[in-house]
């Protein structure tokens, strides 16, 4: 919204901006600042607030760009939030204009440190990692990847905090890559990605965080598809550290939850519980 974009409230969806708000933009010279945007009118307000939160409240205030008091920042990944303000055609400059893909990462990484320290000092948070959501980096090839996203991510690691990276979908085929680089800590990756492949590449002790395949979630789910699913993933993690990540959302059948906590129950993994 500091460059501007809409809010856009959704009635069945995460709420989001509107698309594409830079696109036509020439040069990243024309971008404010990253150590202005601080002085922007809505970011002031959200620190006017948060101090007042901390004045009058007894709880623990969770600012902008966290979603909890353990300490993980949260973005998005530089060619996520690329296609987010300029629109799909920035693909094309992955291969046509790099240097002006490569400018631009320069100056959201600088943002996302400006403001996330900013955020942090303002709610008395200890950063203590990094969590890059690069949702679209499985639109790249490997090349690609390795070239243009893993000085950004390592950039990023080294001026803010530890990554745990976050990719949507199947990411096998990049993995040789993600291992390459310096200061990533945990994966969280879509299904599809091999579990056995992961833990070939990245090892038995790196910590993994997996979804289940949509198809598993949504309408009428099938039992043995979910006790399938979860034997094979148990199987190829070989004890490794894992973490299964499943919420709901509008589509989503509640009994596919329950199926697949019926078939942790099964394994003793986890137990019936009340929070």
């Amino acid at each position: 919204m500091l460059l501007g974009a809409d809010f856009v409230a959704y009635p069945h969806q995460d709420a989001d901006i509107s698309e594409a708000p830079l696109a036509g933009l020439s040069s990243i010279s024309d971008l404010p600042d990253p150590q202005l945007l601080c002085e922007a009118p809505l970011i002031r307000e959200w620190l006017r607030e948060i101090a007042l939160l901390r004045r009058t409240q007894s709880g623990a205030v969770i600012p902008p760009f966290f979603w909890d008091t353990s300490g993980r920042a949260t973005i998005h990944g530089c060619i996520t939030t690329a296609l987010k303000l300029f629109g799909q055609d920035i693909l094309l400059l992955v291969h046509d204009d790099p240097e002006f893909l490569a400018s631009f990462y320069k100056w959201y990484g600088d943002v996302c440190v400006v403001l996330i320290e900013t955020f942090a000092r303002a709610a008395e948070i200890t950063i203590r990692s990094l969590h890059i959501g690069e949702c679209s980096a499985t639109m790249l090839g490997p090349r690609e990847y390795r070239e243009t996203l893993i000085p950004q991510m390592e950039s990023l690691a080294a001026r803010i905090a530890p990554l745990r990276l976050h990719h949507c979908g199947d990411c096998t085929y990049l993995l040789q890559e993600i291992a390459l680089i310096n200061g990533l800590r945990a994966l969280d990756t879509g299904s599809g990605t091999s579990v056995s492949e992961i833990r070939r590449t990245l090892g038995l002790q790196f910590p993994l965080d997996l979804m289940p395949p949509v198809e598993l979630l949504v309408a009428a789910p099938q039992a043995a598809r979910v006790e399938s699913w979860v034997s094979t993933v148990l199987d190829e993690n070989r004890d490794g550290p894992l973490c299964l990540n499943y919420h709901l959302e509008p589509g989503y059948d509640p009994r596919s939850h329950l199926l697949l906590h019926d078939a942790l129950y099964g394994r003793g993994i986890v137990r019936p519980a009340r929070i």
